[in-house]
């Protein structure tokens, strides 16, 4: 009688699936996460040379430009619907700035929200900022002024072809602040 481990005939079956279809079959282990998944390409248009740049109407179920979901500060929810990005120094490291708000920002004063926050510490518009640096991300509630920031970049958070996407969820203050946002922003290239 032969005594075969239950890990060497996992490995036989996948061999056999590999060499039957071409392709490397998965099996549920507890004990290693799941692969993450790739990141979704932005399409382009190809109708003429000068669309050829620019991103998609829609990306997911958001558009270029929209944010869903909210935040609470201090006890009070605010729903945000406008997603903005631009680069920015933060904490003297080069970064990837989102704000996201519940108010449209003029295209005339976004290149200085992005870099100064105006509108935001001056309480004009409500919503939250974030930083997205090569190590990790910050984020800042406003009206508030709750900050955190966590290591690494959340895999939902991604920068593609001048395009950042992403969401992200996070309550640790026993609900005083809490957020959960989903994201589509052009860079500005201001």
């Amino acid at each position: 009688m032969y005594y075969y481990s239950i890990k060497s005939l996992l490995i036989v079956g996948l061999l056999l699936a590999i060499s039957c279809t071409g392709k490397r079959s998965t099996t549920s282990n507890t004990n290693n996460p799941p692969p993450a998944k790739p990141a979704e390409t932005v399409a382009t248009t190809t109708s003429g040379a000068s669309d050829a740049a620019k991103p998609a109407a829609q990306v997911g179920d958001l558009k270029v430009g929209q944010a869903s979901g909210s935040y609470t500060a201090k006890g009070e929810t605010v729903a945000l619907k406008y997603a903005y990005a631009g680069r920015a120094e933060r904490f003297g490291e080069d970064a990837v700035v989102i704000l996201l708000t519940d108010q449209e920002i003029p295209d005339d004063v976004l290149a200085d929200e992005i870099k100064n926050q105006t509108m935001l510490l001056g309480g004009k518009i409500r919503g939250l900022e974030y930083a997205i640096m090569k190590d990790g991300y910050w984020v800042r509630y406003h009206p508030g002024q709750y900050q955190e920031s966590k290591s690494p970049v959340p895999k939902d958070i991604a920068v593609e072809n001048d395009i950042v996407k992403g969401s992200d969820e996070g309550d640790i203050t026993d609900g005083k602040y809490a957020r959960s946002v989903k994201f589509v922003a052009a860079i500005s290239k201001n």
